[in-house]
């Protein structure tokens, strides 16, 4: 198991294997290292035991787990050196000191056996304060008790300092000390909330920055197989004073003056007109009130005498939350229609409370996703789609935002959004006209492209271009009041949505006239065979038919041949002493190649040097777009490793750009 990656400092743990036992040391030796496929000994199939090798089915671990027979050892410590991590191997110090009995004041709730975005249930968790190790419920517990004695202090402090003795409570609309003593030990106890978060057993560590991973990486609360556990007295890291620290940044930059902001409930009618923006709930992907109860059990048990309005419950309300949740509405069927009723309410409202001459704000950052609804595909797109329109709404422009942060995607090697989409929605008049569909169709073949790239240069990480590209699609479709079929029937967004990925599909595949011979050889091989071999005979005939030859193909680097077979270069397998200003037969592709290698090596200053010194018979803007189109056809292929190198350079394409053109020379003025 990796516990520091980065270069020159390299740290992995070791078991050995003594008779029954297993101990565990530190090694760094690189031609020992762990490859990806023997990182680790637990994945979502099965197990592996380090002793003999026998693989174990999750059945049986999740039965013995559940059975109270899986336990945790401690595999390593980390300690702060110079500019660096230390990794050194457990001791018999650090392994007492970390069995302590576990505290019975840790605070109570139970997770809901089918809770959405929980995977733990099956691993015997079934308390909120399970996914705590004794240790840390003792140190959690101690700092929650010490907000009251802490409030206490606070509120003498703040007599003597000649603020007014008014009794009244901060809950009660109190404006004295010991309202003031209130308000500071809130924050201390969202202090100790917000510690819970790099401080359980599901925090994980993140060995290429050797740093933790918070538990809300993502919107779950997964099984971790090992886990990183925070000195909650370290100045550093998930300790205390570093968290409390963040509270104390977070109220610096909070608006001061008489300014007053709202969040209201997205059904309410307001007395007055509103500029609302919502960030609206995302179909059953994601349980906010199930996962906000692994937050609230901790301000419960800290603040619930100073705040027992709001934390009068034992755990977070969840009756009204709209979400598509089967086991809260008899199922999908009635968890559908409860999400699809809520989004039309939730937007005929919006339209009778907002201001006429102000657009509102959706932030929607979910990739589209098939539930199944009566056999036919539904999508918590298509369901908020259908939500605005059906309620007078017109989508008059969308942006894409950086919104998500690296830690949660990048270091997880997933193709996950890294942007949220914002939709602009103004009322559509009483007075839009119709279109049949030839006429739609024909507005999307003639606005998509330009808004398509458009998006491109806004720095959009390939990822993200299909659901960016729903935005200005929908922009024409909910212009008209309906898009007529050919039968007269009024076309479903459903419909509209196909058409703006089919469009989608054909712009980026008449980008490929732009590149070069060998890219476009190279691409439609890639289509056919990834970077697997395939038959000399065929590569022969695309080559013939694309007007270049395979030898030369091969001495300009970017594929080998040999006993009938041919199979393009991988980036990994990349000659690593390139220099692109010394290539007589350079390429679109080529360069691409060597941008993935070089960033995956050595991040974007690497990848900015590199395409600094890049001639100017390249283009770079062809290069990015080549990225895009690449990650779309690696997702195509399943091949997940690769797309996510390519959105990795995509998303990263300003960032690299900016660099390079800071590098001086030559080649600046491409970027």
């Amino acid at each position: 198991r990796w516990l520091g990656k980065k270069k020159g400092k390299e740290a992995y743990v070791v078991p050995v294997v003594e008779g029954r036992t297993v101990r565990y040391e530190i090694g760094h030796d690189l031609a020992s290292a762990p490859t990806k496929e023997s990182d680790g000994t637990v994945d979502r199939n099965g197990a592996t035991c380090i002793r003999c090798g026998t693989a174990v089915d999750l059945k049986y671990v999740r039965a013995e787990a559940k059975a109270a027979r899986m336990g945790c050892r401690l595999l390593a410590t980390v300690a702060e050196g110079q500019r660096q991590r230390i990794y050194v191997g457990p001791d018999d110090q650090q392994r007492q000191a970390s069995h302590v009995p576990r505290p019975n004041t840790a605070p109570r709730g139970t997770i809901p056996d089918k809770a959405p975005s929980f995977r733990v249930q099956a691993y015997g968790f079934r308390e909120y304060s399970d996914l705590f190790t004794a240790r840390q419920l003792t140190a959690l517990t101690t700092f929650s008790d010490l907000v009251g004695e802490a409030r206490e202090i606070i509120a003498r402090d703040a007599l003597a300092a000649g603020l007014s003795s008014d009794a009244t409570r901060l809950d009660d609309g109190g404006l004295g000390a010991e309202a003031y003593a209130d308000a500071v030990a809130t924050y201390l106890g969202i202090t100790v909330s917000k510690a819970t978060n790099l401080s359980s057993s599901i925090t994980t560590w993140m060995s290429d920055r050797g740093a933790f991973r918070e538990v809300f990486a993502r919107q779950a609360i997964p099984m971790a197989w090992d886990f990183a556990e925070a000195n909650l007295l370290q100045p550093g890291g998930g300790g205390i004073p570093t968290v409390l620290d963040k509270v104390c940044q977070a109220l610096e930059h909070a608006p001061t003056g008489n300014g007053v902001a709202l969040q209201s409930d997205a059904a309410a009618s307001l007395s007055r007109p509103a500029l609302l923006s919502t960030d609206p709930p995302y179909y059953d992907n994601i349980g906010y009130s199930d996962l906000s109860d692994f937050f609230y059990v901790w301000l419960r048990r800290s603040l619930s005498a100073i705040h027992p309005s709001t934390l009068s419950t034992m755990l977070v309300p969840k009756s009204e939350e709209l979400v598509a949740n089967p086991y809260r509405h008899g199922g999908k069927e009635g968890a559908h229609q409860y999400f699809e009723d809520g989004f039309r309410e939730v937007f005929s409202r919006a339209r009778e409370n907002a201001y006429v001459d102000m657009p509102i704000t959706v932030y929607y950052a979910f990739k589209q996703q098939d539930a199944e609804k009566s056999g036919q595909a539904s999508t918590g797109w298509e369901t908020l789609l259908e939500g605005m329109l059906r309620s007078g709404w017109r989508i008059t422009a969308t942006w894409p935002m950086r919104t998500e942060g690296s830690g949660r995607l990048l270091a997880r090697g997933t193709n996950a959004l890294a942007s949220s989409i914002v939709l602009a929605l103004r009322p559509r008049p009483e007075t839009a006209p119709r279109i049949d569909r030839r006429g739609f169709l024909a507005r999307l073949r003639s606005e998509l492209p330009d808004k398509l790239r458009e998006l491109q240069q806004g720095s959009i990480a390939p990822v993200d271009l299909p659901q960016a590209a729903i935005g200005p699609g929908m922009a024409i479709f909910s212009e008209y009041s309906a898009v007529l079929e050919d039968t007269g029937s009024k076309m479903t967004v459903r419909t509209a949505l196909e058409r703006i990925n089919v469009i989608l599909d054909e712009v980026l595949g008449e980008l490929e006239n732009d590149f070069d011979a060998p890219t476009r050889f190279a691409l439609t091989w890639f289509r056919q065979n990834g970077f697997d071999t395939g038959k000399f005979g065929d590569a022969e005939t695309l080559a013939t038919a694309r007007g270049i030859s395979l030898d030369s193909l091969e001495r300009s680097g970017i594929l080998t041949k040999g006993g009938g077979k041919l199979a393009l270069i991988a980036p990994s397998a990349m000659p690593a002493d390139y220099d692109p200003a010394t290539d007589a037969s350079i390429s679109e592709w080529e360069v691409v190649m060597h941008l993935v290698r070089v960033m995956e090596a050595d991040g974007i200053p690497g990848a900015a040097q590199l395409l600094a010194r890049i001639p100017e018979s390249i283009d770079a803007d062809l290069c990015r777009e080549l990225a895009s189109l690449l990650f779309k056809l690696a997702e195509d292929r399943k091949s997940t490793a690769l797309a996510n190198s390519f959105n990795g350079l995509g998303a990263a394409w300003h960032d690299i750009a900016r660099q390079a053109r800071s590098v001086g020379g030559e080649q600046g003025t491409l970027m």
